[in-house]
């Protein structure tokens, strides 16, 4: 294993950040084949550790493991470079589709490639329940009963959906807790560097209050980023039953087509936060929202990382982590009807749904772009 000079790490996870289309599982396969296989940065174990941990930590999975390549490597200095470079493309990209969005929303166009894409989106959100659904659930028949209750109760009350994960949480403690089967893991070697305390403190200064909603956004994703368990579509279920529903700072076809941006981007789905942040807020609000999503992957990796090796494995964790999971499930599958309510209503919509359900059945290797690039060109045709 050759470790990489800081330099070259940021200048890849830059230049990710800035192609990296097609989800998470294409990013961790991307990381694997650079990283591993091609240039040997990282061995194999150090690779799995990671993404195990990213896997089973809350926020966006490739960005998380993305930090912890960096903080294996040159330790807590890493994981900043990191975290900052490999989210600053997609930002970058996000607040230019956000501006131009904001001047000309109310445009024929626009407005057909938003009526085209928003049906796709629905499409990709219910696919993204099931799979999440069919790897997590399983034949669990205990955990499809708090999944249903978790999607009843989100489509029932449409907000306050964090005591929901937590009670799921404690359920799960009791309910699903593992035997032990394997002894705790040692913690490895402390990776070098000499920035250990000061990480947390450092980011958190950069998010300075501004006027308007940036400070509330900024709080606001911050929570949520702590509760995205799972895919990053999850983070939708927070944005519609609070910004839309509770809050009502944008209405629920600027939702979808956020959404939209955030899946047709690079980077995680969860720059999805950038665009709202944006569209509420300006600049400064694009800003606080990014900070807030990210910042727990940051903290999580920096800080937990040892702890969660060593007691990762404790059952009683593992129910907890667990319970939270299986409720995600129903939360998801439960929003995805609040959304997909004001969006399909017509049979263009309908008929645009069945295609991109039945669409991995068809052609397995279409990349969800390709979908969201349909519908924008058939909503155009239509409309115009």
């Amino acid at each position: 294993m050759t470790r990489p000079s800081l330099f070259d790490l940021v200048r890849y996870f830059l230049m990710l950040g800035a192609t990296g289309f097609g989800g998470p599982v294409a990013l961790a396969n991307y990381m694997r084949r650079d990283l591993v296989e091609k240039r040997g940065w990282l061995d194999e174990a150090s690779y799995d550790r990671g993404l195990a941990i990213a896997t089973a930590c809350p926020g966006p999975m490739a960005y998380q493991l993305g930090v912890y390549c960096g903080y294996v490597t040159h330790g807590v200095l890493g994981a900043f470079a990191i975290a900052i470079v490999f989210a600053l493309p997609p930002f970058a990209i996000v607040v230019t589709i956000a501006a131009l969005y904001e001047r000309f929303a109310g445009a024929g166009l626009v407005r057909g490639l938003f009526y085209g894409i928003g049906p796709v989106v629905v499409a990709l959100i219910l696919r993204a329940s099931w799979n999440l659904g069919r790897k997590t659930l399983k034949h669990d028949y205990p955990a499809w009963a708090v999944a249903i209750v978790a999607g009843v109760v989100t489509i029932a009350l449409q907000r306050e959906l964090a005591w929901l994960f937590l009670a799921a949480g404690v359920l799960g403690i009791v309910a699903f807790a593992p035997r032990p089967k394997v002894p705790p893991v040692p913690i490895p070697a402390s990776p070098p560097s000499t920035l250990r305390a000061v990480g947390a403190p450092v980011l958190l200064g950069l998010a300075v209050p501004s006027s308007g909603l940036a400070p509330a956004l900024f709080w606001f994703f911050l929570k949520t980023g702590f509760l995205v368990f799972g895919s990053g579509l999850v983070v939708v279920s927070f944005v519609k039953t609070y910004i839309v529903d509770q809050y009502h700072w944008i209405d629920n076809q600027t939702f979808v087509d956020a959404v939209a941006v955030g899946m047709i981007s690079p980077g995680p789905v969860v720059i999805t936060a950038t665009f709202v942040g944006y569209v509420v807020d300006g600049f400064a609000g694009a800003t606080a929202a990014t900070l807030g999503i990210f910042l727990p992957s940051i903290v999580l990796t920096v800080l937990a990382t040892p702890l969660l090796l060593r007691y990762g494995a404790h059952p009683r964790v593992a129910g907890f982590v667990r319970g939270v999971t299986v409720a995600v499930v129903g939360v998801l599958a439960g929003t995805t009807y609040l959304i997909g309510r004001p969006v399909i209503l017509d049979g263009f919509s309908v008929l645009l749904l069945v295609v991109v359900l039945a669409g991995p059945r068809l052609a397995k290797r279409v990349p969800d772009q390709a979908y969201v690039l349909f519908g924008a060109i058939a909503g155009v045709v239509l409309r115009h």
